[in-house]
């Protein structure tokens, strides 16, 4: 039940958004559904192309290996029902966390640019990267990164906006995981698999998780604006 909890906790800090901005609900459902659509439809594809990956290299177990409903994170390698609940619950609070912090609103449409080639860039960089790295965390945080440096170099306008946004969403992630750490403290050494990774920790986390956490939120925060062309 510890994944469980955890999800929880991303809850209420996402209704604390819901409830404070009404203005960016459509952007937050927007933008958790929009990453829950990407990283599930990525998931089946690694499993159709490579259906006998290397544990290793996995997510369930390779990179961690959490207790969940129905065992569904066992079964199937890293997809389950906390999995698409989260996917929701961060892509809606990242969406929303810069407007919110720095007081900012949505403007109007300008329809300058092709959206989505950050997405398809971002692809291609996780998986130029997953054929090359040790473990599937790595091709994430790869598109994350990736993502987010297109969406500079076609919206200099969204530029503060992913960097703030993506800071802000780490600052509060990391106090999510200390609030998770202080109730389950040995969660780390029992569930992650650190020798699959660098080694390096930090507060007693993989600096994995904080990398990923960062470029999620720096392509992730504007994505409603980059892919809908709204300042």
């Amino acid at each position: 039940m510890h994944y469980v909890v955890g999800v929880a906790i991303l809850g209420v800090v996402w209704t604390i958004f819901y409830l404070w901005r009404k203005d960016l609900r459509k952007d937050m459902i927007w933008s958790g559904l929009y990453y829950l659509a990407i990283l599930s439809v990525g998931f089946i594809l690694i499993k159709l192309i490579f259906p006998d990956l290397p544990a290793e290299k996995t997510i369930v177990p390779g990179y961690w290996n959490p207790d969940t409903l129905f065992n569904l994170g066992r079964i199937t390698g890293g997809y389950a029902i906390e999995d698409a609940v989260y996917m929701f619950f961060t892509g809606g609070i990242v969406a929303a966390v810069y407007e919110t912090l720095f007081r900012k609103k949505l403007g109007h449409r300008h329809l300058k640019h092709k959206p989505h080639y950050a997405i398809i860039i971002g692809t291609v960089a996780a998986g130029v990267v997953g054929y090359l790295s040790p473990n599937l965390i790595y091709p994430l945080i790869a598109f994350g990164f990736a993502t987010a440096f297109v969406i500079w170099m076609q919206r200099h306008d969204l530029i503060q906006h992913s960097l703030y946004g993506g800071i802000s969403y780490l600052l509060i992630y990391f106090l999510c995981a200390f609030i998770f750490l202080k109730v389950y403290p040995n969660y780390i050494a029992d569930y992650y698999s650190v020798r699959n990774l660098s080694g390096m920790l930090l507060f007693t986390i993989p600096i994995e998780e904080f990398l990923f956490t960062l470029a999620f939120g720096f392509s992730w925060s504007p994505i409603y604006e980059y892919v809908k062309d709204i300042k």
